[in-house]
């Protein structure tokens, strides 16, 4: 977990060679990146190339290269904005100097990146603007450098390389790139440029996560874990962390709790761009930590963290945890990823939620006296509809497997091992919707404490030994 910093500025030139050799490493990555893979340029300059060609053309062409070659999205502005401003817009332009000081000596052009500091991995840039050293001679042209008959430093390469310091990459000093130090005869971007873009943008999770199932679950993080520093390329964190994705079709309030007897919790919430929406890294009670949240439609991963060094001499940066997760939101949510015996992939959504209020909120933790609704939904497979097939609900209790029988009854599977219980036989619809309980007052039935998980899941008729279902079960708790 790192230490908030405040908003740094990087500058980054490059300059015109004494020496040009080519050798094979790879990427270099310094942790920044923008948060959502994308941000607007401002580009507007006067002026056109001995080549013919407008300084704007050449600029667009080098946007749309990375664009077209990397995950990352340049949106086009066609206006000009001053690159000193330091007013939240990325934007490019000839300068005299480099905003009020003079450009070191064979500079060509310097990238400007604002920076704000991240709860977890290196900083998020909010700003990056392109400074062209006006006292140089430019042109537009492909090909070696020197050339007869042509004057000037190509200026489309030389977008090239600054944009890619405007999306996180800095210098790679052995690699064949555009992003080597000085300018070269490269005027494309090369593999270990497209390499590095991917690293930071193309959407992958590094770590391996699993779905969060709301209730409680038992962990551990120590050195076998995915790092901090993994999950997120170039930061310097170490920590190992654990990753729990969720998703969200409602607004909705998420109460978190991370307990230890011996291990520094941290607890974050992060959206799908991994970027920390909301955390607590040290509870008043001793090594733990918990954290409540309202989150907005969409998906999210809970992370379950520690420090990479240790700051409390009565807490340890490895050991057992315990995670307790309740959801409270106006209407039911999904289940986690889908799923199948066999390990086929299945276009079906399942969804479900334990209500008190006949609908108005649902949440999965409830005292002995309330009076429950179940219910579930399951969006069957656009290629399953119509079919003749089964739905089957199950509960598990500690190590119990319960099926739900056609007379509305739960009956332990141990009875019929390797047989699965059908709730019901019917012609699929593209949706189905289905009461699991109703009007359950746990305490008129004697119980006073419970953990329950629930699953849903479908199968054809045609095949009726495979079963289709979620992976994150329906959690209920009861406690007083």
């Amino acid at each position: 977990m790192p230490n908030i910093q405040r908003t740094v500025l990087s500058v980054l030139a490059f300059a015109i060679p004494t020496l040009l050799s080519v050798q094979i490493s790879a990427f270099e990555l310094d942790g920044s990146k923008w948060p959502t893979g994308e941000t607007e340029f401002y580009v507007d300059m006067d002026g056109i190339a001995a080549s013919g060609i407008t300084w704007n053309a050449a600029f667009i062409a080098a946007l749309n290269e990375w664009n077209d070659a990397t995950s990352f999205n340049f949106i086009l502005r066609k206006k000009n904005k001053d690159p000193c401003a330091n007013d939240g817009f990325s934007s490019v332009d000839f300068t005299n100097d480099f905003c009020g000081s003079e450009f070191g000596e064979n500079t060509l052009a310097v990238a400007v990146v604002s920076y704000e500091a991240s709860i977890l991995g290196g900083p998020s840039i909010v700003e990056a603007d392109i400074v062209v050293n006006k006292g140089e001679e430019f042109n537009v042209f492909d090909g070696n450098l020197a050339q007869v008959g042509i004057e000037g430093w190509d200026f489309r390469r030389i977008a090239l390389h600054e944009l890619g310091h405007t999306i996180g990459l800095v210098h790679e000093p052995e690699a064949r790139a555009i992003m080597a130090p000085y300018i070269s005869n490269l005027d494309r971007l090369q593999p270990d440029d497209i390499a590095g873009a991917e690293k930071l943008y193309d959407g992958s999770i590094n770590c391996p996560f699993t779905e969060l199932a709301f209730g409680s679950r038992e962990n551990t993080l120590d050195s076998s874990d995915c790092r901090v520093s993994e999950l997120l390329p170039g930061s310097s964190d170490s920590s190992p962390i654990d990753l729990y994705r969720f998703s969200l079709t409602s607004s909705a309030t998420i109460r978190l709790g991370m307990t230890s007897s011996t291990l520094d919790s941290v607890l974050l919430i992060a959206d799908e761009n991994l970027q920390v929406v909301a955390y607590d890294n040290k509870s008043a009670n001793e090594c733990n930590s918990s954290l409540t949240s309202f989150l907005r439609p969409g998906r999210y991963f809970l992370l379950a963290n520690t420090f990479d060094k240790q700051v409390d001499p009565e807490c340890e940066i490895t050991g057992d945890y315990k995670i307790t997760a309740t959801l409270s939101s106006g209407s039911i949510n999904p289940l986690g990823a889908s799923n199948s015996l066999s390990g086929a992939s299945v276009n079906a959504t399942f969804s479900g939620g334990i209500t008190s209020n006949n609908g108005l909120s649902f949440t999965n933790q409830f005292s002995p006296d309330a009076s429950l609704n179940i219910v579930g939904r399951i969006d069957i497979d656009p290629a399953h509809v119509g079919q003749a097939g089964f739905v089957v609900i199950a509960a598990v209790v500690d190590q119990q497997i319960l099926f739900l029988n056609d007379a509305g009854q739960f009956v332990d599977s141990a009875a019929n091992p390797g047989v699965i219980i059908r709730a019901s036989n019917k012609t699929l619809a593209d949706i189905e919707e289905f009461t699991v309980v109703e009007n359950l007052v746990p305490a008129a039935v004697g119980i006073s404490e419970m953990l329950v998980d629930f699953y849903f899941g479908y199968g054809l008729n045609d095949n009726p030994n495979e079963l289709y279902y979620h992976l994150a079960p329906l959690n209920l708790i009861v406690s007083p």
